[in-house]
């Protein structure tokens, strides 16, 4: 499951990361968006040592800067946790979603490098019957590994289609952490789920 995790979210870093140059193109439409900014990112990896050798102070950056912007974070969080989210206080939310986000970025970070040398390969987008909901389809490539199979989901947020969760292997984001964090909640509340993940994040951070 730990190496599910690291590859799940390596790859919603390799496309949600993304170049000050993507800013002018956040109204493409979603198969566009996923494969400029996803082109862009692997061409990021590969020219910058700091980033590819993850970097702490580099990929913090990126993610305060450059993630958030193509990214409906908050969504992600809420769904994640589920039902218990309206229970959940205003602050209670804001540091589920910093913890939460700290985590990702600490396992993510450390996988960064598994996307040098990958290139993107677009499949289909598939609508469903909700018009503001798509998944997008592509494969990162490699000649030297095999290809790593990414779903994006996307959700029209006021005109502008945002990623609110990824797909590795059959395992969406989302779903998985939403079966480990109704477990700690019902065993330890809200505040348990919040101590818990700052727990995990530092020691990821650690490598622990």
């Amino acid at each position: 499951m730990k190496k599910i995790l690291n590859l799940i979210c390596s790859a919603a870093a390799a496309l949600m990361i993304s170049g000050t140059a993507m800013a002018a193109d956040m109204n493409l439409p979603p198969e566009q968006l996923v494969e400029s900014v996803s082109v862009e990112v692997l061409e990021q990896i590969k020219k910058d040592p700091e980033l590819s050798k993850a970097d702490p102070m580099h990929v913090n950056r990126l993610v305060d800067e450059n993630i958030l912007p193509y990214t409906d974070f908050e969504t992600m969080t809420r769904m994640a946790v589920g039902p218990s989210w309206r229970k959940a206080t205003a602050e209670e939310r804001k540091e589920i979603m910093t913890s939460f986000r700290k985590l990702l970025t600490n396992v993510y970070s450390g996988a960064l490098k598994e996307a040098s040398g990958y290139s993107v390969k677009m499949g289909t987008a598939q609508k469903g019957g909700d018009p503001r909901l798509v998944i997008v389809r592509t494969q990162l490539v490699s000649s030297s590994h095999d290809p790593i199979k990414l779903d994006y989901r996307l959700m029209d947020k006021n005109g502008q289609w945002k990623i609110f969760d990824v797909n590795v292997g059959g395992v969406w984001l989302v779903e998985n952490y939403r079966s480990q964090f109704a477990s700690v909640i019902s065993n330890s509340g809200i505040k348990g789920l919040i101590a818990q993940l700052n727990e995990r994040a530092s020691k990821v951070g650690t490598g622990k």
